[in-house]
């Protein structure tokens, strides 16, 4: 079963998450500290991480962006008590794959590790061939993306949402279309996710060459890839 990560400062919400989680069959490793979580990531690989934002000495936002540092491509759902839509933009350009509000559900808490997991381990056939659009290349199988030679480091659901541009370039993707791409499982989030998170891909991108300008707005539509 998967590994997951938990990090959260209140021990009576931690403790019982871990055996709730540990009930269900997944391996489960937890800590109050974030740093002393940073120091395990350092020396063992996780399937999965679930963060609490509000923590005093390292808040959420502030631990994923440590990790992102590290480890790119490791999914990661924030738990917090913020349900405002704006917290869940911050975390989502910071590159969080999820977010689920307390009070949550045991069965809803479940059903988005299993979506993250899924959207995460996902593998396509090999007999796909690489995406290849002039200097941006595609590795489907590995979801690896290269732009003019270099490692563009997108999340897992960046990466989904860049797939689907990609497999019809020049065409435009409604938000909606890209949802259905990057969320499985009718997950639904809002359209301002969806422009936190092609924000976040065109700066990536912008990182690797400033005058880089891979995605177009379509005003009242949606994005499209340029060719």
């Amino acid at each position: 079963m998967p590994h997951i990560l938990i990090v959260d400062d209140e021990k009576e919400i931690l403790d019982p998450l871990k055996e709730m989680l540990l009930s269900e069959g997944y391996k489960v490793s937890s800590y109050l500290n974030p740093q002393n979580a940073l120091d395990f990531l350092d020396k063992t690989n996780v399937d999965i991480a679930i963060f609490d934002i509000k923590m005093p000495e390292m808040n959420g936002y502030e631990l994923l962006t440590q990790v992102r540092a590290k480890h790119q491509r490791l999914p990661v759902i924030f738990l917090s008590s913020k349900s405002d839509e704006q917290d869940q933009i911050i975390g989502f350009t910071l590159g969080a794959d999820d977010f689920v509000a307390k009070p949550f559900s045991k069965h809803l808490l479940l059903f988005r590790i299993k979506s993250v997991l899924k959207r995460h381990t996902t593998e396509i056939s090999s007999a796909h061939k690489p995406i290849i659009i002039n200097d941006l290349q595609i590795d489907i199988d590995r979801h690896l993306v290269t732009f003019k030679d270099q490692i563009v480091n997108l999340t897992v659901t960046e990466c989904m949402l860049l797939i689907s541009l990609a497999n019809r370039p020049g065409a435009v993707k409604k938000r909606g279309q890209l949802m259905d791409a990057a969320y499985q499982d009718n997950i639904y989030v809002s359209d301002r996710t969806i422009d936190s998170h092609i924000r976040n891909i065109r700066r990536k991108f912008e990182n690797v060459d400033k005058s880089c300008d891979i995605i177009s707005t379509v005003h009242g539509l949606g994005y499209k890839l340029k060719v």
